[in-house]
């Protein structure tokens, strides 16, 4: 379903009456929850709103009884402002043929004026199987946390952090057979299949049910395969639905697989159930499918061996069959060093079809030689980016009677400024650097100019630090900020006279005669 059908069906959702008895439904269902306010030696019950003398003890998940209704609460202390309850409450309601579970949230506050609970409904999420949970317009998700919100001002949002778990609540107890009427709900056997999976909610019940294969493969006697009925919701033969044979219809009904099962039995295509228990509980699927199409599936020795290797193995065979590599005894001694080897014929753009190249008579010998032609290769790379970024900022450099300040002009002159300085910035600023993220600058005393003084960032117009050493951000001199300041006077000039370059205008002096 698109965004702006999804929309529109929500606003149809919307546009839908609450049932005839939804406020009394919710009221006979909302819990009057209470608590016991701790007053020194002394408490007080929300309930019967009584005193009595206990010295009770305040525990975040710990009750206490009050004597006088004779009911167990949980323990605050008396100046508490803000506690509340969170109860989920539900109705069905139909669009289009579609079965919409209506989801709302009773929150309770506790009113520190008149010592009582307060109660507040909102919908924040509508269940739509086959679509799962769709929140409105009153809820927003953050890392780890969502916001709801109870009434139109934002400032009244709750935040809940952690998980919201919808599991089982109340929910209107509508006629279901006249709900489920011309739905895909209307024949699928919920009755049979609630007296065998009583641990499913009813989320989980109308998610499994709402597939119109789900009552085909009950039907059949395809009990755990229902549970997974989305997977065969298909139309045609018994081979377009299942992608196997018919001959194997009986032996899947009599041994009742599941879907790990009827994936192994897919592969294996074989009668044994024994064998098909036994790769569905101890093999990852996909790892069996590798092997399958390498040719290695009934080969237990290989499953075995290779089967926490998986990740190495795939990559492997992207450039060879397993057959080959399980010949190359020392690629399979040093796998993990094979793999790398792999990698690197890849980035330095070998041929990856050459047999000399694939199998090398000394495979610790060669890929420890790649690994220093790598290394060469990205120092050179790194060396070139720094020379050329201080080309391209060299125009920067200023200076006066007793400083200068220039960017930096090579790698080693980064790791000796972040020695002499004790900080960072060879380790954690060369990167950004050479790529164009950050500038990086030496301010340096004219008379001893190989002894570093300020280390300085300049990154989106601005100065974004300036150390000295020991990554000191305070005592710099009078003098020192007035040169920093002259500086990014001098650069923002700079800047502008290129911005406003005037471009010398070339005329042709024969066309001009013409």
């Amino acid at each position: 379903m698109t965004k702006e059908k999804l929309n529109e069906f929500m606003k149809k959702i919307d546009n839908r009456k609450k049932p005839k008895y939804w406020e009394e439904f919710v009221n006979k269902n909302t819990k009057k929850h209470n608590i016991i306010l701790k007053h020194g030696k002394r408490a007080f019950c929300t309930y019967c709103q009584k005193y009595f003398n206990k010295d009770v003890l305040v525990h975040p998940y710990k009750k206490d009884k009050c004597p006088h209704c004779n009911t167990e609460y949980y323990v605050r202390n008396n100046n508490i402002r803000k506690f509340t309850f969170i109860d989920d409450i539900a109705f069905y309601c139909k669009v289009d043929k579609q079965i919409i579970l209506r989801i709302f949230e009773i929150e309770s506050i506790y009113n520190f004026e008149k010592r009582t609970f307060e109660y507040n409904l909102q919908e924040y999420a509508r269940f739509i199987p086959n679509l799962g949970i769709i929140v409105n317009n009153s809820i927003s998700f953050f890392m780890y946390n969502m916001k709801i919100y109870h009434n139109v001002k934002i400032m009244d949002w709750r935040i809940y952090r952690g998980n919201k778990h919808i599991g089982k609540m109340p929910i209107y107890p509508y006629n279901k057979k006249q709900l489920f009427k011309n739905t895909v709900y209307e024949y699928a056997p919920l009755k049979e299949f609630k007296e065998n999976y009583k641990y499913y909610n009813e989320f989980e019940m109308l998610q499994i049910t709402g597939y119109q294969s789900f009552e085909l493969l009950w039907k059949m006697g395809l009990y755990k395969l229902s549970l997974s009925s989305k997977y065969f919701n298909k139309k045609g033969s018994f081979y377009k639905r299942f992608g196997l044979e018919k001959k194997f219809l009986k032996f899947m009904i009599k041994n009742n697989l599941d879907y790990d099962e009827y994936r192994v039995l897919k592969l294996l295509k074989e009668e044994n159930i024994d064998l098909i228990r036994k790769y569905a509980w101890n093999y990852n699927y996909n790892y069996l499918c590798l092997m399958n199409k390498q040719g290695y599936l009934r080969d237990k020795d290989v499953l075995d061996s290779y089967y926490f290797w998986e990740k190495e193995i795939r990559m492997i065979c992207k450039y060879m069959k397993l057959s080959k590599f399980l010949k190359y005894q020392q690629g399979v001694k040093h796998i993990q060093i094979y793999v790398d080897y792999l990698n690197m014929l890849k980035n330095l753009n070998y041929k990856m079809k050459c047999k000399d190249e694939l199998f090398p008579k000394r495979l610790i010998q060669r890929h420890n030689n790649l690994m220093k032609k790598i290394k060469i290769m990205d120092d050179i790379e790194t060396k070139f980016g720094a020379y050329m970024r201080y080309l391209e900022l060299s125009k920067y450099t200023y200076e006066n009677d007793k400083y200068i300040i220039f960017p930096a002009p090579s790698v080693e002159d980064m790791k000796d400024e972040g020695e002499q300085q004790r900080n960072c910035v060879a380790r954690l600023y060369l990167s950004k650097y050479i790529k164009g993220e950050s500038e990086i600058y030496f301010i340096r005393e004219k008379n001893n100019i190989t002894k570093s003084l300020i280390t300085l960032e300049f990154k989106n117009g601005r100065v974004a630090q300036k150390e000295l050493s020991g990554n000191r951000t305070t005592g710099f001199s009078k003098e020192q900020l007035e040169f920093i300041d002259n500086w990014v006077n001098f650069r923002n000039l700079i800047e502008q006279k290129e911005k406003f370059k005037i471009k010398q205008i070339k005329y042709d002096l024969k066309k001009l005669v013409a």
